[in-house]
């Protein structure tokens, strides 16, 4: 399970830290904001397809939003 803050609204999109991300299916509990509690699903294979961005630290997959699936 890989744990998020909230997505990045301005834009839609979610940052996944590169390590956390494993092949197969991946859930993304969201811990904050109007998403707190949900838990999303979304392909490592997809994931890895996203282009990459930073969070100010590390590097991260910028998922959009609305590629995920509601669990």
């Amino acid at each position: 399970m890989i744990t998020i803050w909230e997505p990045r609204w301005h834009d839609r999109v979610v940052l996944i830290a590169k390590h956390k991300v494993s092949g197969g299916l991946n859930k993304i509990k969201f811990t904050k904001g109007s998403l707190a509690g949900k838990v999303y699903e979304a392909e490592g294979s997809m994931i890895r397809k996203c282009p990459q961005d930073s969070n100010g630290k590390i590097t991260c997959y910028a998922v959009p939003l609305d590629k995920l699936t509601l669990k």
